[in-house]
């Protein structure tokens, strides 16, 4: 299989979810990627005021339920990492429990 059939067979099993807080916002939600730290190119404050920004958006967003039900049906390996719908996915496909709305101070979390 080539790279490209690759990709392909990924974008499909992409849901198209019409009126998502998140779309057209790639520049947020990249930044919640703990590899940025890492990597040295976004401060551990920059990381976390992002995550507190895109989980804002995910609380609030008109398809959070299909969002999640899209990221439960992937296998833990081919999830994204950083924000993703209103969690925040450690390299390890799990949601963090460190990094969540409650301890990154988001009123009314649990």
């Amino acid at each position: 299989m080539s790279n490209w059939e690759s990709m392909s067979a990924l974008l499909e099993t992409i849901p198209d979810l019409d009126g998502a807080a998140c779309r057209g916002r790639s520049d947020l939600f990249d930044r919640t990627d703990a590899g940025q730290h890492a990597a040295g190119r976004l401060s551990k404050t920059e990381v976390h005021d992002a995550r507190r920004e895109a989980l804002r958006l995910c609380r609030r967003c008109p398809t959070l339920g299909p969002c999640r039900i899209w990221l439960d049906a992937l296998p833990v390996a081919h999830r994204p990492t950083g924000v993703v719908a209103g969690l925040v996915l450690t390299t390890a496909g799990a949601p963090s429990k460190i990094a969540t709305a409650a301890t990154l101070g988001l009123p009314g979390a649990l």
